[in-house]
């Protein structure tokens, strides 16, 4: 039935469908109820009064070119006009709802992780999968509604996003968006932190900045860096990005003040290198969340010329 009123039926289809409407007045009623409430729900499409009147003359038009079969009733004749009139009447008034009466705004759920808190799994409405990361809060509204599915991100997390040609998956944060149909892709986008990193693991993902401007499209083992209103895109290992999902830290080409850092905003420590440290060298140094602070600084302590000390929340790192 959709089918016919899409005009997409082969001829085949088109004669069964016309046979099926023939062949009792129930099926001539629940078309005519169909094809009422299928143009009526095409309401979203049109922006202008322009728009409805052209919708209304090609329902018209659809409903008058089929000729009258020998044998219709005169029933069937009014059944024609009413169903015109009908469908006039509800598309004007789903057009005068939709004009005139705000739209109800979709409950916002806020989902947030803290500190060295496991990494949490957020499972949209639309089936899109989210794992958040340490710090990060995603908000999200309960339901999806309209042509767009919207999220705002602070921090980092991993999506795999239901494909949805229909319906683009768009995260807003606060220097770019990142606009998908289906795919999977980190991004990291920590308020304190001065850009945003996009990392795609396969399909293809768009990004535009703040005003929309198309900045590039992306490629699966890809990283775009947004900085500085500045985008740099290199070739990458996704697996080295993704791997805190299963609460794994992985910095690759970090120095030590990186290190601490990172270290400092896992276990809330304060950290502090002595000044008389001057190590440049650049570490591949991977962790899991699930060691106590002290596991990790053993770790580091083998492939680093350090030695640290730990006195309550705070840990002094000097030379070895």
């Amino acid at each position: 039935m959709i089918r016919y009123l899409q005009g997409v039926c082969t001829a085949e289809e088109k004669s069964l469908f016309e046979a099926w409407l023939m062949a009792s007045e129930e099926n001539r009623k629940q078309f005519h109820e169909t094809k009422v409430l299928w143009y009526a729900s095409r309401i979203e499409f049109f922006g202008s009064r322009e728009q409805l009147d052209k919708a209304l003359a090609t329902l018209n038009h659809n409903i008058e070119r089929h000729p009258t079969r020998r044998g219709k009733t005169v029933y069937m004749q009014w059944m024609r006009y009413a169903a015109i009139f009908i469908g006039a009447a509800a598309i004007a008034w789903l057009f005068w709802i939709k004009n005139h009466h705000p739209v109800s705004t979709p409950a916002m759920i806020t989902a947030s992780v803290r500190h060295t808190d496991s990494s949490q799994l957020v499972v949209l409405s639309d089936g899109t999968r989210v794992w958040l990361n340490s710090n990060s809060r995603i908000i999200y509204p309960q339901q999806f509604s309209g042509d767009k599915r919207t999220v705002q991100l602070e921090g980092e997390a991993y999506f795999d996003v239901t494909h949805d040609q229909a319906h683009p998956f768009i995260i807003h944060t606060a220097a770019i968006d990142i606009k998908v149909l289906g795919t999977a892709f980190n991004v990291q986008a920590y308020a304190k932190e001065n850009g945003v990193e996009a990392i795609l693991v396969r399909g293809k993902i768009a990004i535009t900045d703040s005003l929309g401007h198309d900045l590039a499209v992306i490629a699966p083992g890809q990283m775009a860096q947004y900085a500085k209103n500045k985008l740099t895109v290199t070739n990458v290992n996704p697996d080295q990005y993704t791997n805190w999902r299963y609460g794994n830290i992985t910095l690759n080409g970090a120095d030590l003040k990186t290190i601490a850092n990172k270290l400092s905003e896992l276990y809330q420590v304060q950290v502090a290198i002595d000044p008389s440290i001057s190590d440049t060298t650049r570490y591949n140094f991977a962790f899991s969340k699930r060691k106590q602070v002290k596991e990790v600084m053993d770790m580091l302590y083998f492939i680093a010329p350090i030695q640290y000390q730990m006195k309550g929340k705070t840990m002094l790192i000097t030379r070895q």
